[in-house]
């Protein structure tokens, strides 16, 4: 696994070994791709919320998608915006800060996962379309726990405290 500049010094994402590129341009390309987008709706169809068809899902997908994506260009290009501003602790529950802890960014279904270097520093570990309420009731939601739980653990495992850490690891 590697990890991959996103933008400036505020957002990086793995790369897996087996995977042509970063979890963010995988993902974004995921979403992004109707026909994925159909088949998952398909396969999760009993977790779509009701009084909304397969084809508004997908389509607020797509859309959400979109949204995303101009968020973290909004954030590239302004400085004074931070990587904060988008991604929140994974449990809702969590108010203080934690080392390395687990983040999400989220637009509606979709869910960007991210280990929290620094109020401004985030690594992207993967995402989701999280149609069920609880994220280890699905296979695809708990495998992408378990990438993030292993990203942390490499991450604590390298030495990973802050920021200074993580540009020297980066930078090797």
């Amino acid at each position: 696994m590697k990890i991959v500049r996103i933008f400036d010094n505020r957002l990086f994402a793995f790369q897996w070994e087996e995977e042509e590129t970063d979890e963010l341009d995988r993902l974004l390309t995921c979403w992004n791709e109707v026909s994925y987008l159909y088949q998952f709706v398909k396969e999760h169809s009993e977790d779509i919320p009701r009084g909304i068809t397969a084809e508004q899902c997908v389509n607020q997908l797509l859309f959400n998608s979109q949204e995303l994506e101009q968020i973290l260009n909004e954030i590239a290009e302004d400085t004074n915006r931070k990587c904060s501003d988008f991604f929140k602790p994974l449990n809702n529950l969590e108010y203080g800060t934690t080392e390395l802890s687990r983040q999400k960014g989220r637009r509606n279904f979709l869910r960007l996962y991210a280990i929290r270097i620094d109020n401004n520093c985030f690594v992207i570990t993967g995402g989701a379309i999280k149609l069920h309420h609880l994220n280890k009731d699905r296979p695809h939601t708990a495998k992408e726990m378990q990438k993030m739980e292993k990203c942390r653990e490499y991450l604590k495992y390298m030495g990973i405290a802050d920021t200074d850490s993580f540009y020297e690891l980066i930078n090797e």
